[in-house]
């Protein structure tokens, strides 16, 4: 009767060593590139380059295109410069030589998409978004009770959860007024996770 009480006792304490919430934030967060913060981000050209198209003066272009001094000579397109400038520091575009228009001999900023860049920034029929960061799960807040779906062990998950930024995102979201708390912020998400022999899983894992 003693051994069976102590085999009672040890399954009991292995139970408690297993913490579902613990391993259901884990297998969140080993997902997170499926979970990126993307923002629309709208360079602010006045006035597009001579002999160039407005899609030249969009985010995500293979080629950007920014004029200068318009025809009297004033400086324009000053704010979509400083973008451009902490685009590049980010390196997610890289400056070329200036080009001079053939037409008016005006002088046109030229940026080119980096590799980093192609992978940050995602092109939409409205523009670029800017990929700043992933969501990553905090606290779990509760989960439904592991059910058999289509030949799956599925539990839904609701969680809290914080962005953490690329390294760039900070320094090139702060001047910008419609994003620059975005990365502060906080929200309550929720997961489908699997059941595998691997422990649990996103279910978009299984599409890979």
């Amino acid at each position: 009767m003693k051994k069976i009480w102590l085999i009672g006792a040890t399954l009991a304490l292995a139970a408690c060593g297993s913490d579902p919430a613990s391993e259901m934030k884990q297998a969140i967060n080993n997902a997170a590139h499926f979970n990126q913060v993307c923002v629309p981000y709208e360079l602010d050209v006045v006035q597009i380059a001579p002999e160039t198209t407005p899609l030249q003066g969009l985010l995500g272009a293979d080629e950007i295109k920014i004029l200068q001094r318009n025809a009297e000579g004033k400086r324009i397109n000053e704010q979509a410069e400083k973008q451009m400038a902490h685009l590049v520091r980010a390196d997610l575009y890289q400056e070329l030589k200036s080009e001079k228009s053939k037409e008016n001999k005006q002088v046109v900023s030229v940026y080119r998409l980096t590799e980093r860049g192609s992978q940050a920034i995602r092109r939409t029929p409205h523009g670029g978004v800017l990929c700043v960061g992933k969501h990553q799960a905090e606290k779990v807040n509760f989960f439904t009770e592991p059910t058999p779906v289509r030949g799956y062990t599925v539990s839904q998950v609701s969680y809290e959860a914080k962005i953490v930024p690329e390294k760039w995102a900070k320094s090139l979201l702060k001047d910008d007024p419609h994003h620059k708390d975005i990365l502060d912020k906080k929200s309550t998400r929720s997961a489908t996770l699997v059941k595998t022999n691997d422990g649990w899983r996103d279910i978009r894992e299984l599409n890979q």
